[in-house]
């Protein structure tokens, strides 16, 4: 039998390895196309958190450890404390960002000592609890209809015992935190709010869809198409390796 070869640059290389060779290099273009876009996203995400976060109050939660127990007392310590804050100020429609933190800062001590004692009738142990206004970098969130990017915010920080489990976070202002279930449609009232917060072109992109999504679809179907045109080459390879010799005359 005669074994066809591809001729590539003066050496001659089986039509499998060709092949191999274009996947390849195509598929290196697709992860440096993906690594390009990745980069220019962070630092488009960045750029927005930079220009919205000065209006923006974070609440983050952080577990004494990951037991089930302490994760638990992190989620009834997250629902207490939205409800003292809620008692102490009204409605949240009627707050500002400078509000919010002067009274967690006035009553710092207060709101401290009520959680510790609202851990200690939930029984177990006496965690002490730690509540602090600090900046510090939070991902990329979804709430529902409306997403805050990746950046660094300024946050009330509650700290629960050791300080080393899984942690929750939520936007207290604009109040976006719910005590109850997970937040599938940001409050009317507080869309209000970013918006006025907001230029309209920043407030338009933290509505904008997951763009992930669309990207695994895309990838999938690269990925398919591209296996596709390889079994057709590895099937036309096969049938050309495995072909009789024609005689000579």
């Amino acid at each position: 039998m005669i074994q066809k070869l591809t001729q590539t640059g003066g050496c001659e290389i089986p039509p499998f390895y060709s092949i191999k060779r274009e996947l390849l290099l195509a598929l290196l273009c697709f992860l440096s196309a993906i690594l390009l876009w990745s980069f220019q996203d962070q630092r488009e995400q960045r750029a927005l958190a930079g220009r919205i976060a000065p209006g923006i109050l974070r609440f983050h939660v952080i577990g004494n450890s990951n037991s089930r127990a302490d994760q638990e007392r992190k989620l009834q310590v997250k629902s207490f404390l939205l409800e003292q804050i809620e008692k102490g100020m009204g409605a949240p429609a009627d707050w500002e960002k400078s509000d919010v933190k002067q009274f967690l800062l006035e009553n710092r001590e207060k709101l401290e000592q009520e959680t510790e004692d609202f851990l200690c009738s939930l029984g177990g142990r006496a965690d002490p609890v730690s509540l602090d206004i600090v900046w510090q970098e939070f991902p990329e969130k979804f709430y529902g209809n409306l997403s805050l990017p990746a950046g660094s915010y300024e946050a009330a920080q509650i700290r629960i015992g050791n300080g080393r489990g899984r942690n929750w976070w939520c936007v207290l202002y604009p109040k976006v935190c719910v005590t109850k279930d997970a937040v599938t449609q940001v409050p009317e009232a507080s869309l209000e709010r970013f918006q006025k917060l907001l230029s309209e072109e920043d407030f338009q992109a933290l509505k904008a869809q997951r763009p992930e999504i669309h990207i695994k679809l895309r990838s999938l179907e690269w990925a398919a198409e591209q296996a596709g045109r390889l079994r057709g080459r590895l099937r036309r390879s096969g049938r050309a390796l495995t072909e009789p010799a024609r005689p000579v005359r």
